[in-house]
């Protein structure tokens, strides 16, 4: 198959929609389609030419510029001729567009006019984001913007059950589940790592280390984080926290903890981590928390479960599907106060026999979602598409 991907997030942008596509380029690739990938420009310089990634596949980079109030998101710049004459040029079989806003309007409203066969995939609960932003007001207008966008595609690829039950209700059509895997080579108890990464962070051996893995802005909830990861340190007095990742809130995040007094040595930002380092700082953990509300899944979960880390999250979204309460974790009601995800934290911190129980769980789930078996369900997928797309066009002769 010649595979079109159009997105505004792709690496080096790190999030986890970044690598949900960084894995679909890599494994076609491996499985001998061809591949080109449209994105914005992440670096200062802009308006480069098409270049071949060193996996194999082309890329297109877009002249772009950050949201003034938001720097990590990078809008691509129109008009969008590059990306047109890129698109005519490698004549896809299939254009899958992974965002919604000005280049994927643009991608999709070529992709239609040329007679190719478009797919979407759904990865952000914008409707959620909006609250955290203020703009609550806008939401009917965006939701009947994206139904608009997404069923005008032959499909939409959404990440899980609960999203797609959520998007039917509100009129969405021809929804597919395309779930996500996560590398259990990789991601997986790091036993003989453990000690070294603790003695680089200055935690003793002994200590009970709750992590928390993600982007650091409104929208992951991190003022109840903050206020679950104070609550839980001030009772566990052999406690420590560690924080990977970063953005507009790790400020925030930062004051609300380290400013309460013998709590600074306790807490441990590493910024943003990826590859070996990342796995590292999973595996010097204990246990993994996760306060978001506005996941369509949450990748990070799967990769601290894939560690052996049992996860307490907020049973909203994309952690419903994955997070078996009393199983692999705890699920609690999207609506309980932090202090219960303290006190689920300050009891693990005394029931080791638990905390290693949930965890080998944990592991076997993550064991069971490998990224083959989700990517081969999507290029069937995309099969099945093209084959309906040429019918329709036989037909019509």
């Amino acid at each position: 198959m010649r595979i079109a991907l159009v997105s505004e997030t792709f690496p080096p942008q790190i999030n986890g929609v970044s690598r949900t596509l960084d894995q679909l380029a890599r494994c076609a690739i491996q499985r001998g389609h061809e591949l080109i990938v449209v994105h914005p420009k992440y670096a200062t310089s802009q308006g480069a030419k098409p270049v071949v990634d060193s996996a194999g596949f082309e890329v297109v980079e877009l002249s772009a510029l950050p949201l003034p109030f938001y720097s990590e998101v990078i809008l691509p710049r129109p008009p969008f001729g590059r990306m047109r004459r890129a698109l005519d040029r490698f004549r896809p079989d299939i254009v899958h567009i992974a965002t919604e806003a000005l280049l994927g309007h643009a991608a999709l409203r070529h992709g239609l006019r040329r007679g190719w066969p478009v797919v979407s995939s759904y990865h952000t609960n914008f409707d959620a984001y909006a609250t955290h932003y203020r703009l609550r007001w806008a939401v009917p207008t965006v939701t009947r913007y994206l139904r608009w966008f997404h069923n005008r595609t032959a499909m939409t690829f959404v990440p899980s059950e609960s999203i797609i039950r959520k998007l039917t209700a509100q009129g969405f059509e021809r929804l597919e589940l395309w779930s996500r895997g996560v590398d259990t080579a990789s991601f997986r108890p790091r036993t003989d790592e453990r000690m070294a990464g603790r003695q680089r962070l200055d935690i003793p051996p002994t200590a009970f280390v709750a992590g928390h893995c993600g982007r650091l802005a409104p929208e992951k909830n991190v003022d109840y984080l903050a206020d679950a990861f104070e609550r839980f340190l001030t009772r566990v007095l052999h406690a420590h926290v560690v924080i990977v990742g970063d953005g507009p809130s790790r400020e925030v995040l930062a004051r609300r903890l380290c400013g309460v007094p013998g709590l600074a040595r306790r807490v441990h930002f590493t910024g943003y981590l990826t590859g070996p380092r990342l796995a590292d700082a999973y595996g010097l953990m204990d246990v993994f928390a996760f306060a978001s509300r506005t996941e369509t899944f949450g990748n990070v979960l799967l990769e601290a479960m894939a560690t052996g880390l049992p996860v307490v999250a907020l049973a909203e979204g994309g952690p419903v599907d994955v997070v078996a309460d009393r199983v692999n974790g705890r699920c609690l009601a999207p609506d309980s106060p932090a202090s219960m995800m303290a006190d689920v934290l300050a009891e693990w911190s005394h029931l080791p026999a638990t905390v290693r129980s949930m965890g080998a769980s944990a592991r076997a789930y993550a064991q069971s979602q490998s990224w083959d078996s989700v990517m081969d369900g999507l290029f069937d997928d995309y099969r099945r598409v093209i084959e309906a797309g040429m019918a329709v066009k036989s037909k019509d002769r």
